[in-house]
């Protein structure tokens, strides 16, 4: 259940304006804060960081320390909240992961391949067999197959062997989280802006981890609320709204080099018209930018047809 692509490079008037405004001032309103490392605790519609502990004795990575390993277990038990609507998930573990990453030789290899990369498999989220699943998944064949380049270098295998680790800790705790024993693992090396427009997705969680290039752009609460609002007033006012969220600081947060970002979609129970509005960041490939990033989700609620 392994696919692999590779791509060579390359109303009245009146009813309007007072659509406008409406969506203007929704937009620009003081944004409340999601969870994660930033937020205004001062502010009343502010969504709480949960301090819920869930040990997992599973997880590999030796760079994780108590205050690191409480870090992931509260992010990924406040999905459990209603408050919550997103989650980032960083820290000195992720920090030192992106270290790790960078010695091994991992990126310099990636920017050699001239094209696109995805790869996808249906991974299963037990503590035994998560990890053999993404190992199944051929992540070094995959990615480099079209080229020689790195290949066969000792760092680079260890920066693979990394990225199978911390996606299968990802993996682990995603089943815990969802209740899912299996999930849809995409691997994409991506050389164009992957979806431009600010969105919500359609499912119950999805999980974005970027280990190089930029991270997804997750906008403010208040400009997610005001763009779900104008959605039901119809096109012309959602497009406004998201206009106007490129040009004021709608912007809550970008997703960093190896920050495990949790957002609850429109499917999760009790979520609905609450989902977060994001997008992925512009990549441009002409300019010699790149991303490599990871996205899991539940099985029934992915296509098996696209990529998408």
């Amino acid at each position: 259940r392994i696919r692999a692509d590779f791509q060579a490079p390359l109303p009245s008037a009146a009813r309007r304006a007072m659509t406008a405004g409406a969506v203007a001032a929704a937009v620009v309103s003081a944004p409340a804060r999601s969870v994660g490392t930033r937020r205004h605790p001062s502010s009343p519609r502010a969504t709480r960081h949960a301090h819920a502990s869930l040990s997992d004795p599973t997880r590999q990575d030796p760079g994780f320390v108590d205050d690191d390993d409480a870090r992931w277990d509260a992010a990924w038990t406040s999905v459990r909240d209603a408050s919550t609507r997103v989650a980032f998930i960083d820290g000195d573990a992720r920090r030192a992961l992106r270290a790790r990453l960078r010695a091994s030789g991992l990126r310099d290899a990636l920017a050699a391949i001239p094209g696109e990369v995805h790869l996808r498999a249906e991974v299963r989220t037990g503590a035994g067999d998560a990890l053999a699943d993404v190992r199944g998944m051929d992540l070094h064949g995959g990615l480099f197959e079209h080229v020689d380049a790195g290949a066969t270098d000792d760092g680079v295998r260890r920066g693979i062997e990394t990225l199978e680790r911390d996606i299968a800790d990802v993996v682990r705790s995603f089943g815990k989280t969802c209740g899912e024993e299996s999930a849809v693992v995409q691997v994409s090396l991506l050389r164009k802006t992957l979806c431009s427009k600010y969105h919500v997705d359609w499912v119950p969680l999805r999980v974005m981890v970027t280990y190089f290039g930029d991270g997804t752009e997750v906008l403010s609460a208040a400009a997610s609320d005001a763009i779900t609002r104008a959605r039901a007033l119809g096109p012309i006012a959602e497009d406004l709204a998201k206009s106007l969220a490129l040009t004021t600081a709608s912007v809550d947060r970008f997703g960093g080099e190896c920050d495990v970002v949790l957002m609850k979609g429109e499917r999760w129970p009790g979520n609905a018209g609450r989902a977060i509005v994001h997008r992925s960041p512009d990549v441009d490939g002409d300019a010699g930018e790149w991303r490599l990033c990871v996205r899991v989700d539940a099985p029934r609620w992915v296509n098996p047809a696209t990529n998408e």
